[in-house]
């Protein structure tokens, strides 16, 4: 039972990386984007993430901007066990929270060249944390009066101290040079250096049930349930329900190269677009506490691969105060390996991919608000979903606005929500009986996603 729990406590970790974006990527990369989530042919500093062949078309000078943003997602799982079986209750909360989630980006644009730099959570980002643990701990525990109950002895109650809370955070470091190859087309080659580190602590403590047994319980209150299982000679459950603590890292690092093209066909109208190749991370185990059976050897390496991905993003003036922008961007999920147990052909239907659209109003030659909208679209299949490592499709919406506080000192702000739907899956949980037995629960997957975001824009010209 504590082999599952760690297990499970692995995928919670991978599972809860994302905000917007892919399965694993993270694409809210700047306030301007959280303001207007269409940023694929940007032509502004954050353009190094989104659209990093742009910057040909900025002026020369020294671009700086930073980025900060604070994220809330709440998760919301409704468990229903199929009788005989049941949990002690049916609705189980988690929050992931990320109050630090910057961006920082630095260019340096001179005649047909451009160098730039940033630096980004490119995936994860946030810590989550599960109080009261989730049906796919709990479950197996829930089935010990069953199984008590099977063995002559009435038992109707249990009883447990469930807690986990693992953090995930991948950085990006990119740097890449930017070259015009004429006033209408401008190309980009650089790449990412990805630093991953995952960790997480958890424990299950205090299990207990209440055997109606005239010698051992004869109170019929709850009591511990290894002490029962040690009484009536059943080691392997003794073992199983006894305390068991986890503290593991996993660390890993890799290379993504990143192309880019844009193209400006006059000066109202600009494409830009993005490959990101696929990122081959594995990462390594360093493991202070496991259990008796080990999940995590220290020194094991796993895998966790950031897929490639194309964007594609357009942007059109219809007067030098109204702009209009619209993207896609497709993420390769069914070539990257996730370190799931089944093939991505089992799991994955189709490829994970966003639509963006957004409008921009220039009220005053200082001030402009912003307002959009980005629909995502899972392409898992049906086994795929779990407690943990479910995939929803969302619709988002981002507002917000930008001052010119002087012509070199632009702020960003906005705020976005993520509404995702909702999703009803048949589950089968096992208790680790010989042979195992079946525990049908029907599950119910459902989040929301709360995003504020500031930025700071510095340019200073040099001619």
């Amino acid at each position: 039972m504590r082999k599952i729990f760690v297990m499970l406590m692995a995928v919670a970790l991978f599972s809860s990386a994302a905000f917007a974006g892919g399965i694993m990527t993270n694409t809210n990369q700047s306030a301007s984007y959280v303001r207007m989530p269409a940023r694929g042919a940007s032509l502004g500093i954050d353009a190094i993430y989104f659209n990093p062949a742009g910057l040909t078309q900025m002026k020369d000078g020294f671009y700086l901007s930073l980025n900060n943003q604070v994220i809330s997602q709440k998760r919301e799982i409704n468990s229903t066990l199929i009788s005989p079986f049941g949990f002690n209750d049916n609705d189980y909360n988690g929050t992931v929270s990320a109050p630090l989630f910057p961006g920082i980006y630095a260019a340096y644009k001179m005649n047909r060249f451009a160098f730039s730099f940033g630096f980004n959570p490119v995936g994860g980002g946030g810590g989550a944390e599960y109080e009261n643990g989730l049906p796919s701990f709990e479950a197996p525990f829930s089935g010990l009066p069953f199984v008590v109950s099977q063995m002559g002895v009435p038992t109707t109650e249990y009883d447990m101290d469930v807690f986990f809370k693992g953090s995930s955070i991948f950085f990006g470091f990119q740097g890449g040079v930017s070259y015009a190859v004429s006033d209408v087309i401008g190309v980009f080659a650089g790449a990412r250096y990805v630093i991953a580190n995952n960790s997480y602590d958890g424990y299950l403590r205090n299990i207990q049930i209440n055997p109606q047994h005239p010698l051992i319980n004869p109170s019929g209150n709850l009591m511990p349930a290894s002490d029962f299982f040690t009484a009536v000679n059943q080691p392997t459950f003794a073992a199983l329900t006894s305390d068991g603590e986890v503290e593991a890292t996993q660390k890993g690092n890799a290379i993504t190269p990143v192309l880019g093209l844009n193209i400006r066909p006059s000066e109202r109208f600009n494409i830009g677009i993005k490959y990101e190749f696929i990122t081959k991370l594995e990462l390594e185990n360093e493991t202070t506490k496991d259990l008796l059976v080990p999940q995590f050897p220290d020194g094991e390496k796993v895998r966790s691969d950031m897929p490639a991905m194309l964007s594609v993003g357009a942007s059109y003036e219809l007067s030098d105060r109204f702009n209009v922008a619209g993207g896609i961007h497709y993420y390769f999920d069914k070539s990257a390996d996730y370190g799931k147990h089944l093939p991505n052909d089992e799991i994955i239907d189709k490829n994970f991919v966003e639509y963006a659209l957004a409008l921009e109003y220039k009220i005053t030659d200082q001030f402009l608000v912003s307002g959009g909208y980005l629909r995502t679209q899972t392409g898992v299949k049906e086994n795929y979903h779990t407690d943990l490592s479910h995939s929803l499709s969302t619709n988002t919406f981002g507002i917000g606005g930008a001052y010119s506080i002087t012509p070199m000192i632009d702020v960003n702000f906005g705020f976005m929500l993520s509404m995702y739907e909702e999703h009803k899956s048949d589950i089968n949980y096992y208790l680790p009986t010989t042979p195992p037995i079946q525990m049908p629960a029907v599950e119910t997957y459902n989040r929301s996603n709360m995003v504020f975001a500031i930025g700071l824009d510095l340019k200073i010209p040099t001619r």
